[in-house]
């Protein structure tokens, strides 16, 4: 499942004065770019949120500015990925994404977590806000979509274990 995505391709349902103002497509792209070139500083996560733990990963481009920063919580059952991409500092997105594991892992010959369902929510921020789509055509509770995006936010931007990356991000 993969909320907001319409919305990003089909800026015409949001008005164009919305979407003039926030840009999607930049948001968009910056989630979607690789990340292979760069070299991550891992931290260790200090809010642990499931058994084994988590991991920040902080990807600089090479005049030291922040490009992106991932968070991953694993645990037995799953796990969780967060990836928080900039465009500049009033402009960024968060990508959520979960993967739950059907099978218990080494239950079957196909190796451990053989069988999952991955679901990913996307957060786009202008102006340190998160952007809502018009109610027309929205297929989604605008409201809880408000509110999950200020948590994801939240998780970025309020976490002591990556401050120093993330102080001038618009809140």
């Amino acid at each position: 499942m993969i909320r907001l995505a319409a919305f990003a391709l089909l800026p015409g349902l949001c008005g164009p004065a919305l979407a003039a103002e926030c840009p999607l497509s930049e948001i968009e792209k910056a989630l979607a770019a690789p990340l292979d070139k760069m070299k991550p500083l891992e931290r260790e996560v200090s809010d642990i949120q499931s058994t084994d733990g988590g991991t920040w990963s902080i990807y600089r481009e090479k005049d030291g500015r922040v490009n992106t920063i991932t968070r991953g919580d694993f645990g037995e059952s799953g796990r969780n990925e967060m990836r928080l991409s900039i465009v500049n500092r009033d402009t960024y997105g968060i990508a959520d994404t979960r993967i739950d594991y059907i099978r218990h892992a080494f239950l079957e010959d196909q190796g451990p977590f053989a069988f999952h369902k991955v679901t990913t929510e996307y957060f786009f921020y202008c102006a340190g806000k998160v952007y809502l789509p018009g109610e027309t055509g929205a297929t989604m509770d605008l409201g809880q979509y408000k509110k999950d995006g200020a948590e994801a936010q939240a998780k970025f931007l309020s976490s002591k274990d990556i401050a120093d990356f993330t102080k001038g991000l618009k809140r």
